[in-house]
């Protein structure tokens, strides 16, 4: 039994499917919405195609499957917001089509928790924002975006969508870089989280980075990012938001009085001028934080063909 699968599991099997479709079922849903037959077929420990085939078309009345690109890959999308529902995760959006670079990034991610299927997953928004904030991480910590929609503005917490496992020990956090995904890409996405990771060290928490990809040339320019960030002291990285306007508020005040004793605590007036520099920039939203890490790694798929497109092909199949 796979732990965060339980109750979503349990709820399918009410509904009339095996045990094993209905976890299967479940970690589709809630990590890809999409899956390839070769994933179902490791996910049962078999390898008759036959029954990959058999278990699409008892999902006919719930899902999609279409060939990829006028290939003979095909990919299945549970499509059914009722299979969402059961599971409790009716707004998790991966019922609907995407566009082809969405759908590689979701095999890819898929193909990752297939293999690390018992790590203490956090699937949803709701149970990141949870478990993160109950582990004593404060929540304006937490890499956010703001949408204005028809209910008013409103946050979106971790809005790459990529997964995030959490228990007492660490926190692992998965970076997909397809093929239209850079080392720039994965640089920027870690200055996004360097206040939160750094949070986690600070709350005892390993923090694990696994950048997850099929191009070996690209995952290897990755993992050196992922050495750097390795290498990175905890303290080196740039203040969360709140806390550099404080401090920004702080040697402002000095300065105006002529507080020179304050401002002896940087060095004097010059290197109180350079960190007010630097926290302005944290204020003003700059993302090119340092990101800190007590492991990193790269891991290549080898479900997911290399040849499937990544920025073009029949995203409504996906």
């Amino acid at each position: 039994m796979i732990a965060h699968l339980r109750d979503r599991s349990d709820a399918l099997v009410r509904s009339g499917w095996t045990r094993r479709e209905a976890e299967w079922l479940a970690l589709v849903c809630l990590h890809s919405g999409v899956f390839l037959r070769s994933q179902y077929l490791a996910f049962i420990g078999r390898t008759n195609p036959a029954l990959a085939h058999r278990f699409v078309r008892r999902c006919r009345k719930h899902a999609v499957e279409q060939p990829w690109n006028g290939s003979r890959l095909r990919i299945c999308r549970i499509a059914a917001r009722r299979i969402y529902r059961v599971i409790g995760a009716e707004h998790v959006r991966h019922h609907r089509p995407a566009a082809p670079e969405v759908v590689l990034r979701r095999l890819l991610s898929l193909d990752y928790v297939l293999e690390h299927a018992h790590a203490a997953w956090l699937p949803t928004q709701d149970e990141k924002v949870n478990g993160l904030t109950a582990a004593g991480i404060a929540r304006e910590l937490l890499p956010r975006r703001l949408y204005q929609g028809a209910v008013g503005a409103q946050y979106c917490y971790f809005p790459h969508k990529l997964p995030i496992a959490l228990d007492g020990v660490r926190a692992t956090f998965l970076f997909v870089q397809a093929e239209d995904e850079t080392e720039s890409a994965v640089r920027t996405w870690g200055g996004q989280h360097a206040a939160l990771w750094a949070a986690l060290a600070a709350a005892g928490r390993a923090v694990e980075v696994v950048v997850v990809g099929r191009d070996p040339v690209r995952l290897a320019a990755a993992g050196r990012v992922l050495d750097k960030w390795a290498a990175t002291p905890p303290e080196a990285v740039m203040l969360s938001h709140q806390e550099a306007a404080s401090e920004l508020a702080t040697i402002k005040k000095a300065i105006a009085t002529s507080d020179w004793a304050a401002l002896e605590t940087y060095g004097g007036l010059n290197p109180a001028l350079q960190r007010a520099c630097v926290l302005a920039a944290a204020c003003a939203g700059d993302r090119r934080s340092r990101a800190a890490i007590t492991a990193g790694r790269t891991w290549r798929s080898n479900r997911v063909p290399e040849w499937i497109p990544a920025g073009r092909g029949v995203g409504e199949a996906a």
